[in-house]
This record gives C-alpha cells, structure tokens and sequence, in this order.
C-alpha cells in the first residue's frame, strides 16, 4: 500500500519543490517525504549562503563593528589589536568555506536531533534520510536571510553592534540603546528565521503525522530561549 502511494504521489523537480517550501508547504513536504532527496537543494542553498556570508562579512561596516567589539579591552596590547584585525580579515574567506564543508554535517546533526526526539522518544516511523530531506528543504526559507541580509548590507543599511541588519524585532525598538539587553534579545529574533522554523515544523508534522501548532511552539519557545541567553552574553 505503502509502495503504491509513493508511487502515485507527486513528483516536483529540484526548484518545484525549492519553491513550493515557500508557497505551499505541506503539498510539498508530502512529496518531498515519498522521495527524500536533498543534494540538490543543499548545493544551492550552501552555494548562496556562502556567497551572501562574504558580502555580508566583508563590507566596511561589519569589520568596523566586529574590529570594534573584539578590541574594547582597553589592556589589549598593540600586537593584540593588530592579531584581532588580520583574524577579522579572514573571516570574509573562512566562514564561507565553513559553510560549504560544513553545512552538510550540520544539518545531519539537526536531522539526529529531531529524529531523537520524534523517532526515537516518542514514537515515530520517519526515516533519517526523510527528516535530512525535510531540513534541507527548510534551507531555502534561511536562505532568504542571508540574501535579505546581504541586500540590506549592499543598500548600505548598518548593523546593529556586530549583528548584520535584518528582519528582527529590534527594528520596533530604535529609541532605546543599541546594547541594551532588550535590544540585543530582540535583534536575536528573526523574522525570517521564525519563518523557517514554521517551515520546518509543517515538514515534521507532515513525517510523524502531527499537528504543526505544538511542534512550531515547541521549537520556537526553543528559539526564545537561545535568543534570551543570546541578548543577556551580548549585553553583558
């Protein structure tokens, strides 16, 4: 029965189903769950993610910034300060490359996490490569943000301390200091990351036969936490 479903099941392309992540989600993700496939959308988002990191990380403000909070010791010594701006000068290059080496070997361990939990704690039948499969295409919505970041950046628009600008809740609180714990915790929420999160709970909703409303809560009250600890280190 099984065998049969699958095979009568939609069949999307690479960017059918690259679109259809953004516009009709749980259509796709059933199709996307008959046949995981992910090495093509990995390509592209890795690819694109790399490119937007080095515009977002070489431009003259970010280094500033990045120069700036890294040397605000005042007993940092000169050669100190001069490591911290040949450090910050690879940055362009390396975390890029990170990226592309990387990206794959993170995402696996976002997919064993989530099939700990859903597979393994409570239950579930979904198969690694159809949880990798989900996160993968869950990529193109992050994928976004750093084109929506990058974009900002060649706009001239300027980050907020060392966070690039961006879709985050920071943007309704400009009258209040820039290194304030609001701030900074609000500056950690992205919109659009939000957004991938929701995508991505529609995903695993749809492998373990679940509502999407506790998996989205759940992993955005996650989300909050990392943002909280995130805004109390940055405004320390």
């Amino acid at each position: 029965m099984t065998e049969t479903a699958s095979a009568t099941a939609p069949d999307p392309g690479l960017f059918s189903r690259m679109i259809g992540v953004l516009f009709s989600p749980k259509e796709t993700f059933a199709a996307i769950a008959a046949r995981p496939r992910w090495l093509g959308v990995m390509a592209i988002t890795l690819v694109v993610g790399a490119a937007c990191q080095y515009v977002i990380l070489s431009s003259t403000a970010m280094q500033d910034a990045m120069f700036e909070q890294a040397t605000r010791n005042p007993n940092m010594t000169e050669a100190q300060i001069a490591g911290a701006e040949r450090v910050i000068g690879y940055l362009p290059m390396v975390i890029p490359i990170g990226t592309l080496f990387l990206g794959a070997a993170f995402t696996a361990v976002i997919a064993g996490i989530l099939m700990l939990i859903f597979s393994t704690l409570m239950g579930g039948s979904a198969q690694f490569k159809q949880v990798y499969s989900v996160v993968a295409h869950s990529g193109v919505v992050s994928m976004l943000q750093g084109i929506v970041t990058a974009g900002l950046i060649l706009l001239g628009a300027e980050p907020s301390g060392t966070t690039a600008p961006g879709a985050n809740l920071a943007i309704f609180v400009p009258f209040l200091d820039e290194t304030s714990f609001v701030t900074r915790f609000l500056g950690a929420i992205d919109l659009i990351l939000v957004w991938f999160i929701v995508t991505m709970s529609i995903g695993l909703a749809v492998l373990y036969k679940r509502r999407t409303g506790g998996i989205a809560t759940t992993l955005l009250a996650l989300y909050v936490v990392i943002a909280l600890i995130i805004g109390y280190v940055r405004s320390g």
